[in-house]
């Protein structure tokens, strides 16, 4: 596959309490992040393989007219019908065309070269973002610069309301790791370490957020 997962996020609560439940399990939360210009700010956790993103709106009106409008962060919000998810991949090597459907959204806080290819499923509530990180963005860092070398991702589970994906979102699901379920309500499970340890946490996050390790 010319694509593998990077980091998954979560639209939550301003100041994403949910991620103190993390931190209460031993995980050490990694730096946070004000996004100029695109109205939302994040708690994240950076795994030995993946990173998992808190994100939240800080400015709702930059949200709604700035310009990462087309992201429909505000609305995915407001609406229980809206998926709160949002999943971010890489691209393996290079490719000669864009993994998926979809559009740039050049962030103000990227260098001017660097943009996100955006699926053009965005317009689609009902599914997660899909998004590609720019090809020329440096890589991420090895697990044992990671806050969490000792917790890995081996499964992300999410749940979308729909019968038929779009082009992007299968794509997306195409991608090790990631199993897809059609036709259930917004829920995401994370599974770390295989589960291993029988751990089980449901997240203060609606819709649902389960995590096992």
């Amino acid at each position: 596959m010319p694509i593998a997962l990077d980091h998954f996020f979560v639209l939550t609560a301003p100041a994403a309490p949910a991620a103190s439940q993390l931190t209460a399990l031993g995980l050490v939360e990694g730096k946070p992040n004000h996004h100029a210009g695109q109205g939302t700010a994040n708690r994240r956790f950076f795994l030995a393989n993946a990173a998992f993103e808190f994100l939240y709106l800080h400015d709702a009106e930059e949200a709604r007219s700035g310009p990462a409008r087309r992201l429909h962060f505000s609305q995915r919000l407001q609406h229980s019908s809206a998926s709160p998810f949002g999943l971010v991949v890489r691209q393996q090597g290079e490719l000669e065309n864009s993994p998926f459907p979809g559009w740039k959204y050049c962030p103000q806080y990227f260098a001017a070269n660097q943009c996100f290819h955006v699926g053009d499923n965005s317009k689609l509530l009902a599914e997660p973002l899909c998004i590609c990180m720019p090809s020329n963005l440096p890589r991420p860092r090895i697990p044992q610069e990671t806050e969490n070398p000792r917790w890995k991702l081996t499964e992300l589970r999410i749940d979308v309301p729909v019968s038929k994906p779009s082009q992007t979102l299968e794509a997306i699901a195409d991608c090790a790791g990631i199993a897809l379920r059609l036709g259930a309500p917004h829920h995401l499970e994370i599974i770390l370490n295989d589960n291993e340890a029988g751990g089980l946490l449901e997240l203060s996050q609606r819709p649902g957020v389960t995590l096992r390790w």
